[in-house]
């Protein structure tokens, strides 16, 4: 479901560069395998002469390319890349004027789109191979961040692509179809009333192969770190822990007092910067102890 042809044209195109003190901000796009193209920041540290390894960043489903930004211009101080990109289902932006009734319509018709799932997939695999055509990418050092929408999927992306050296997964699902299925959050409750049974079980079917649980545990010899909340209104803490616990090693969990979207969780992005740095080998890691779970 995820290969595509690796011969294809990249099709990378820069349209504008910003100037910061220590590194530029690139609006970039490159070619999807599945058609259009891939918006996307490219955050590069101004450094001559080296190659720096590089983050690929995935939002949340609230999110865009720029949720992760100050992230990556943080890391960009450190000497480390960053690609960001737009999910398949931010790439267009919806009419305007829409009945209730319409809004709700599109709604549903974008979290049933299966083939934008996998196209997500794909394109990320796509942005890896961007990353590793640039000369002064180390290709041997790339991590993965992903926030729920971004951590669902990249835990599908760890199970099927061996180029990344580790993955930072943030209140993703171990199993979307199980949540479908089972959860009374207004979102998912809407999609089971809004489809007909026939429907909803034909959405389950090509789904449910689609679930990280499959993937997440051949990830090795990736590391992985999951962050998680308490207080998740989207992921239960059944979710959360399947994904830990059928994860492939090496792999650590923490688990944090905050909401889904880590809403003023400095503790969480402190640890998480940290331990990519760690992944990275680069002399700026500080070690830190936190309340962990490490395997």
């Amino acid at each position: 479901m995820f290969e595509y042809e690796r011969s294809l044209p990249l099709g990378f195109k820069e349209f504008s560069i910003i100037r910061k003190d220590g590194y530029t901000v690139r609006d970039v796009s490159y070619l999807s395998p599945l058609g259009g193209e891939v918006p996307a920041y490219l955050v590069i540290p101004n450094k001559e002469g080296q190659s720096f390894p590089a983050v690929i960043f995935l939002h949340p489903g609230q999110g865009n390319r720029a949720t992760f930004l100050s992230e990556a211009e943080d890391l960009a101080s450190k000497g480390i890349i960053s690609l960001l990109i737009d999910a398949p289902s931010m790439r267009k932006a919806p009419p305007q004027d829409l009945s209730q009734e319409q809004e709700l319509t599109l709604i549903v018709e974008g979290v049933v789109n299966i083939q934008g799932y996998i196209q997500t997939v794909v394109d990320l695999r796509r942005g890896i191979d961007l990353l590793s055509s640039f000369e002064y990418v180390d290709s041997e050092r790339l991590v993965y961040v992903g926030h729920s929408l971004g951590a669902t999927w990249g835990g599908v992306l760890a199970g099927v692509d061996k180029r990344m050296k580790a993955y930072v997964l943030m209140a993703g699902f171990s199993s979307v179809s199980k949540w479908h299925k089972t959860s009374e959050h207004p979102l998912a409750v809407l999609i089971r009333n809004m489809l007909s049974g026939e429907q909803f079980n034909k959405f389950i079917t090509e789904l449910e192969p689609l679930d990280a649980v499959h993937y997440i545990k051949k990830a090795a010899p990736a590391s992985l770190f999951f962050q998680f909340s308490r207080n998740d209104e989207f992921i239960s803490k059944d979710q959360a822990k399947t994904y830990y616990t059928v994860a492939s090693s090496p792999k650590e969990v923490a688990w944090y007092e905050t909401d889904h979207l880590f809403t003023a969780c400095d503790t969480a992005y402190r640890e998480r910067m940290q331990w990519i740095t760690g992944q990275l080998g680069l002399d700026s890691y500080n070690p830190i102890q936190p309340v962990r779970k490490k395997e």
